[in-house]
């Protein structure tokens, strides 16, 4: 009676996870807790092919597998000094970090370049600039911006790993963000010429001459794929606000939360964006309408967000872990755990069986299921007569009460699905 009840119990909670209109973020795919005794994640960022996602504790950067959490790569900086920001080229060959030096307020800092199989490659060495708070990569990957606390800018040639370019005239640098476009830098700089004030200024990208501001001072400043918008954090008249800045018309908005904007980042159709702050989960802001849309679940907060490249997958890197789900909102229209891909499963919760159907006709299909820390636990490929007949049954009898990942491989594509062992 008791394991009939449970069984129903979750059997619905599993339907409302996958199906609820309401609910914009399905079952979390995996959480996984600090490697290597670290004190605090930061910027997760998601491969350009959206398979691994990369985040940062201390000297180290840790690449993990989407679809299962595996962590696949540990990288760690040559100086052992802790990372402050990092971005990637666009082909994703080479990824450049920046690190503190050993003392903040004096003292050396590297830019390091690594490739992304082989390791370091080369680096760039400061003496007496303060630290590397930020990066941006032009376009082309040929030039780095990098912004320096308290104040400094300098644009790098990647190759030569040279300083060729100095904005020495007004003393921005600290947080920036490079347009997509490669044509605008915002800089926004909390002690603006060493005095109590902020500001945030638009630069052209090269010569660094001043070509427009925005009113507050911006935090973590993100470009939308357009270069058309800016949004970010801000703090006006003993408030916190969301800034949304129009690049092109000059026209920006404050819109009230209520408390700190840790981090936003735009959706890839610019319709939208999404922002978290210390209270709250994710916010979804209509761009158009210029207006809140949705108030996601406290859970999908974090300190550090990323969307995957095609939207599907959200990420949030906190204090001590990284989570990621499937991303689905009843306002931006992406779709969670390809319900849409032509296969289904069942029972799902199962006790000693699940059935895989699919409608495909392609004859090169294998799966692996994996648990919830990550584990492989199981794989196959699928007999040609399984495939003529379009559907196999995997036997889950060894398998433990909880939550499982099945990945299913059908030809180049791979479709993700959980499902419930419950007994």
């Amino acid at each position: 009676m008791i394991r009939g009840i449970l069984y129903f119990t979750v059997m619905i909670l599993s339907i409302y996870s996958l199906h609820a209109s309401e609910d914009p973020l399905r079952d979390t795919l995996w959480i996984r807790q600090m490697p290597l005794g670290g004190q605090n994640f930061s910027k997760p960022l998601f491969h350009p092919n959206g398979k691994t996602v990369f985040a940062t504790s201390d000297q180290y950067m840790f690449e993990y597998d989407v679809a299962t959490g595996e962590l696949l790569k540990t990288r760690e900086t040559k100086s052992q000094r802790h990372i402050t920001d990092y971005v990637l080229t666009s082909d994703a060959q080479y990824i450049i970090v920046c690190t503190l030096p050993e003392l903040i307020a004096v003292g050396d800092c590297e830019i390091e370049v690594w490739h992304s199989d082989s390791g370091f490659v080369k680096e760039k060495k400061f003496s007496g600039y303060g630290y590397p708070k930020s990066l941006a990569l032009s376009p082309d990957n040929t030039s780095l911006y990098v912004g320096f606390t308290p104040v400094g800018l300098y644009r790098i040639n990647v190759e030569k790993m040279q300083i060729d370019k100095e904005e020495n005239e007004y003393g921005f640098g600290d947080n920036i963000a490079l347009s997509p476009d490669g044509k605008t830098l915002i800089s926004t700089v909390e002690y603006f010429q060493a005095e109590d004030k902020s500001v945030s200024a638009l630069l052209d990208s090269e010569n660094f001459k001043v070509i427009g501001s925005v009113p507050d001072f911006i935090t973590r400043p993100t470009f939308s794929s357009t270069s058309e918008y800016i949004v970010g954090g801000t703090y006006y008249q003993n408030k916190d606000y969301i800034a949304l800045y129009n690049v092109r018309t000059g026209e920006y908005r404050r819109m009230g939360v209520n408390s700190t904007v840790l981090d936003a980042k735009f959706t890839k159709d610019n319709k939208y964006f999404i922002a978290t702050t210390s209270s709250s989960g994710y916010l979804v802001y209509d761009i158009e309408q210029k207006k809140r849309l949705y108030t996601a679940p406290y859970e999908t907060g974090g300190q550090y967000i990323a969307l995957s490249p095609d939207n599907k997958y959200y990420c949030v890197a906190g204090v001590q872990s990284i989570v990621l789900w499937n991303f689905t909102n009843p306002i931006i229209n992406s779709i969670s755990d390809d319900s849409s891909a032509p296969l289904t499963i069942y029972p799902n919760p199962t006790e000693s069986s699940l059935t895989i159907q699919f409608s495909s006709s392609e004859r090169n299909i294998s799966y692996s299921i994996y648990d919830m820390h990550g584990q492989e636990i199981k794989s196959d490929n699928i007999s040609d007569s399984e495939v003529h007949q379009g559907f196999f049954t995997i036997n889950t009898e060894s398998q433990m009460s909880g939550m499982y990942i099945v990945c299913i491989r059908v030809g180049t594509e791979i479709y993700i699905r959980h499902y419930y062992i419950v007994r």
